[in-house]
């Protein structure tokens, strides 16, 4: 498998992917521990398209409005019912991602988990390792909905950083969690 090339303004764009999809606009203000993902991604939505409609400002000369048109023509998100996100079959499974953004020639996956055990954090790696056969790129957010944020504090651990490092160099696998 291929990576694709981290360049300045690929990285540009996963860093503000990741900080609409983790907007504390969304996260301090919803009770997220109770909301279900679907809902989480609902509320996230518009911070996306925000957040794009900015990269999009920044990359060309456009107004607000057209290039918030663009942002919104670049993500597709299972919720909206004018978008699709197709299948793709990987060890005879169906799999797909809850949001992709597609520009020029660069997909890219996003996936949103939320839990509180060690099973709900793995079902997303593992999905997100799949994504990474045919995205350029994944995103992987994890909403920790542990009562201590337990999740979220680990994942600054030695053998946690070095794992979320192997998946960064090795798979384009970033990953986010609040």
């Amino acid at each position: 498998m291929k990576l694709s090339s981290k360049s300045k303004s690929r990285l540009e764009l996963l860093d503000m992917i990741a900080e609409g999809i983790s907007s504390p606009d969304v996260f301090n203000v919803i009770n997220y521990k109770s909301q279900s993902e679907d809902k989480i991604k609902q509320f996230v939505y518009p911070h996306l398209v925000d957040a794009l409609t900015e990269w999009v400002m920044q990359k060309k000369d456009f107004s607000r409005a057209l290039a918030k048109e663009k942002a919104k023509a670049m993500l597709k998100w299972e919720g909206n019912v004018n978008t699709t996100i197709n299948h793709m079959q990987f060890m005879g499974t169906a799999n797909r991602p809850d949001m992709i953004v597609e520009t020029n020639d660069l997909k890219i996956a996003i996936e949103f988990k939320r839990g509180t055990a060690g099973s709900d954090l793995r079902s997303g790696f593992g999905q997100c390792m799949i994504y990474s056969t045919i995205y350029d790129f994944v995103l992987y957010m994890f909403i920790d909905t542990t009562s201590d944020s337990k999740i979220a504090r680990a994942s600054n651990g030695i053998a946690e950083q070095n794992f979320l490092e192997d998946l960064w160099n090795n798979f384009n696998i970033k990953f986010v969690i609040v």
